[in-house]
């Protein structure tokens, strides 16, 4: 792969259960202005997850939203919500944490937003050839054979970002 500039896109990085801004994923993502604010989602509600993470949104406006597993979630939410390009990274889907989570609807990827996706299909937490099944006839899907949950290749992600950057400076 050859090298490329940074980012120069706003980002807004939404990390995944029990992580925090201290995941591989932030700290691979190049970009000068990017963000992570860590989340403590199994003793918060999906309604007070939301909420904060539509104050961010406002405060932060981010010009691309990047999501790993539930943050990933939250990225397509957003994205769907706020009209704001996203890139997901083995993003959960139906979350099955907590009772008051519904899945992601056709609504919220149904729309021309864009969204990439990222998937390592050797997720050994989710099932990432579902995931798969279930995401593209929506949009672009970057599959990795191999793999795990956690990403063996965060830097893969990058490419993606940069993408959507590109296509959002030719418009």
């Amino acid at each position: 792969m050859k090298t490329m500039n940074r980012c120069t896109s706003k980002i807004l990085f939404l990390h995944g259960l029990d992580s925090s801004r201290e995941s591989s994923k932030f700290h691979a993502i190049c970009a000068d202005k990017k963000y992570c604010i860590t989340v403590d989602y199994r003793n918060l509600n999906y309604q007070t997850v939301a909420s904060f993470y539509n104050d961010i949104i406002v405060k932060i406006q981010p010009e691309i939203i990047v999501g790993h597993s539930l943050g990933g979630y939250w990225a397509l939410k957003m994205s769907a919500l706020h009209g704001i390009p996203c890139v997901i990274a083995n993003p959960s889907l139906q979350p099955d944490f907590r009772p008051d989570y519904p899945q992601i609807s056709e609504q919220e990827l149904d729309h021309d937003i864009p969204q990439l996706a990222y998937l390592e299909l050797g997720d050994e937490q989710l099932d990432m050839h579902w995931v798969q099944t279930q995401l593209e006839n929506y949009m672009p899907i970057h599959a990795f054979k191999g793999g795990h949950h956690r990403l063996v290749c965060p830097e893969n992600i990058n490419p993606l970002i940069w993408q959507l950057e590109q296509q959002s400076l030719h418009k």
